[in-house]
C-alpha cells in the first residue's frame, strides 16, 4: 500500500514482514516515505497469532499500544499482568519490561507508537 498523492495521509506504507517462531509479526511504517520532515516518533503494527507472544522487551523509548482486535495478557515488570481487548490503550514508560500473549481464538492486532 503506497501513499495516495492527492491525499497523502490516506495511507502509510508498512514494511512487509513474516511471522516468527513465537507467532509474532511486526510491520513498521516506512517513515522515510513521508514527504514532510520525519516526526520525532516511530510507528508499527503487529499481529500475534492465537497462543503466540511477543519477546520480552525493555527499552528507553516510551511507547503507546492501541489494541485493535483480539484478546491478550500484557505482563509488565515480570509480574504485573493485565488483560487487554479492542479499544484499550496501553502506556509503556521508559525501561518497563513487557511482553504480550494472545489468549484469544483470533489474531491479536496492535498499533504501536514510540518516541524518546
Amino acid at each position: 500500500m503506497g501513499m495516495n498523492r492527492e491525499h497523502p495521509s490516506a495511507s502509510l506504507p508498512f514494511e512487509s514482514a513474516n511471522f516468527d517462531d513465537t507467532g509474532l509479526k511486526v510491520e513498521k511504517v516506512d517513515m522515510k516515505s513521508l514527504r514532510a520532515v520525519a516526526p520525532g516518533f516511530k510507528m508499527s503494527r503487529f499481529t500475534i497469532k492465537p497462543g503466540g507472544h511477543s519477546a520480552l522487551d525493555c527499552h528507553e523509548d516510551q511507547e503507546l499500544w492501541f489494541i485493535a482486535a483480539g484478546e491478550g495478557e500484557l505482563t509488565r515488570n515480570g509480574s504485573e499482568v493485565t488483560s487487554v481487548r479492542p479499544g484499550d490503550v496501553i502506556e509503556l514508560g521508559s525501561n518497563i519490561s513487557h511482553t504480550l500473549r494472545n489468549t484469544g481464538d483470533g489474531d491479536l492486532r496492535v498499533f504501536s507508537v514510540w518516541w524518546m
